[in-house]
């Protein structure tokens, strides 16, 4: 199957993201309200293969003015709040990365998007952008490999689904080892159906 590369199109690219954040708030949904993105780590990948095209990751220093932190999320990241600001970058410093990043591969185009839980990622690619009274267009087809899972493996959590196709034991989240899994899950459920449909 080809991809249309028109303005309405998916494109060449995708890009595939991950976030650890100081937080989550599941009882509202709106997890930036009150929670910062931490790290994030993006993956360009080619939307026909789902190969891995190119990387970037960065932690990002915490603003304990803005925004709370959760011991428990510190506990599935392990990044502390000294820890990230002895190495993060500034948030300005880090959106302007990511959005140099995309230029370079997507252009000013739409956006499509992927990673295993997209709508959690998303609030905190917009919340970068929206501190910086910026925006990001992303594209109406959003590749969730946690709800893709679901249909194909009857699994959904990441703990499960990764193993399954071929990632090693998990210790603390990395955003972009998460990002580049999530695209792996994606491109091995492309491959069970190729298979099936050749069977």
């Amino acid at each position: 199957m080809t991809i249309l590369h028109t303005k309405a199109g998916i494109g060449k690219y995708c890009l595939f993201v991950d976030w650890e954040t100081s937080g989550a708030d599941f009882k509202t949904g709106d997890h930036t309200k009150f929670y910062q993105g931490l790290s994030y780590g993006v993956v360009i990948a080619d939307s026909e293969t789902f190969e891995p095209i190119d990387t970037l990751y960065r932690e990002l220093q915490f603003d304990d003015t803005k925004y709370q932190w959760s011991d428990e999320a510190e506990a599935i990241h392990g990044m502390s709040r000294e820890y990230l600001k002895e190495h993060g970058v500034s948030r300005e410093e880090g959106l302007i990365d990511l959005l140099e990043f995309i230029l370079k591969y997507i252009g000013s185009g739409k956006i499509c998007v992927g990673g295993h839980n997209v709508t959690f990622d998303l609030q905190f690619c917009r919340q970068l952008a929206n501190d910086f009274e910026m925006s990001m267009n992303f594209h109406h087809v959003v590749i969730e490999t946690s709800a893709l899972a679901f249909v194909a493996i009857g699994l959904y959590r990441s703990n499960d689904v990764f193993p399954f196709f071929g990632a090693e034991k998990r210790g603390k989240h990395n955003a972009l080892d998460d990002a580049l899994q999530s695209l792996a899950v994606a491109r091995g459920i492309k491959q069970l159906v190729q298979t099936a449909l050749e069977g």
